[in-house]
């Protein structure tokens, strides 16, 4: 496949155009949604700019030892920086160094690339010393910015680069993509539905973790009983609690805990969003979730606008606490208290 990633047609079609005319930007900044090839794409920019034997749009081979040793990580004249540290932002010294890095000519690469990951993490300091960078660019050099939004980006930055957009993925598109990769049907339309329309973001959640929780809401709401589905949560919430603190333990991955209770939140707000769905409409082609189960059908009998609205309240006052870093279970406590009165 050109550029050798799934979707984003319009980012790869303008890049192959700069490449064929010979004018292509000297900083150019991709924007699109978290797991949604950005980085990817920089990569294979690198790839195509020293490729041995480029396709007929310019992409890259992927075979000839430049290309290999670009997507190994090994090429000397192809380098990223991105945040780090609890701040998670980009260190001044480490733009510096890129500076230091970027004065000298390429060891063996015809051009050289820097890779500025979340561009949107610099801060005023260290995009000072970005900017000088590309005020004065090498001839043979190619700074890659990337950010979800060019908002973010500081807007001395942004008005030296050219824009690239990355739009999200089709939903047939993320699952023939994930099918291909061996995943199971129901899992897959899980991970579509959560991803947003990312192959990152889909890959880069656990399906059986996800899947578990899918499963924990429609066990809660498929009771005949609003006492039997509040005891039924109150247990869900015990293993929560059991989860979340293992995960808070873990020194080498601090970021598990907020990984695993953004996935509750998306399950959430994915197994509503689709019952809604199911009430407004009946259509089950319009769900983007699994196909619908009994509990979300026995559900989306008789829900009104009020109900919709006091759910959308519940999880927006669960995603609030969760931010502030307010005891988990007592959050879920309120929520299911809340949705199940």
């Amino acid at each position: 496949m050109p550029w050798g990633l799934v979707g984003v047609d319009g980012a790869k079609k303008a890049l192959s155009e700069m490449l064929r005319s010979g004018r292509l930007a000297h900083a150019l900044l991709f924007c699109g949604p978290q797991g949604g090839g950005k980085r990817s794409l920089a990569l294979a920019l690198a790839q195509a700019l020293n490729c041995a034997g480029p396709a007929p749009d310019l992409s890259p081979c992927g075979e000839c030892p430049s290309c290999a040793k670009i997507a190994g990580g090994q090429h000397p004249d192809v380098s990223t920086v991105a945040p780090t540290g609890k701040r998670n932002t980009i260190a001044i010294d480490d733009v510096r160094a890129l500076r230091d890095y970027l004065a000298f000519r390429p060891y063996e690469a015809r051009v050289r690339v820097a890779i500025i990951r979340q561009a949107d993490r610099l801060g005023a300091e260290a995009g000072g010393a970005l900017l000088k960078t590309l005020e004065e660019p090498s001839p043979d050099t190619v700074l890659v910015l990337t950010a979800e939004s060019e908002s973010g980006v500081m807007e001395t930055l942004v008005s030296r680069c050219v824009r690239v957009k990355l739009a999200p993925l089709s939903r047939p598109q993320v699952l023939e993509t994930l099918g291909g990769k061996g995943i199971a049907p129901r899992a897959a339309f899980l991970l579509a539905g959560l991803s947003g329309g990312t192959i990152g973001a889909a890959l880069g959640l656990d399906q059986d973790e996800a899947l578990g929780v899918w499963d924990a809401i429609d066990r809660v709401m498929g009771l005949p009983s609003s006492a039997q589905s509040l005891r039924a949560a109150f247990d869900w919430i015990g293993s929560l609690a059991e989860n979340i603190e293992e995960l808070r333990k873990r020194d080498d991955s601090p970021m598990d805990k907020i990984v695993f209770l953004d996935l509750v939140l998306g399950c959430l707000r994915l197994w509503w969003r689709d019952v809604s769905v199911l009430a407004a409409t009946g259509d089950q082609g319009r769900l983007l979730g699994p196909p619908p189960s009994p509990a979300q059908r026995r559900q989306a009998q008789g829900l009104t606008a009020r109900r919709v609205a006091s759910l959308e309240a519940a999880v927006a006052r669960l995603a609030d606490g969760l931010g502030r870093s307010l005891r988990a279970d007592l959050l879920f406590e309120n929520y299911w208290l809340d949705v199940l009165r």
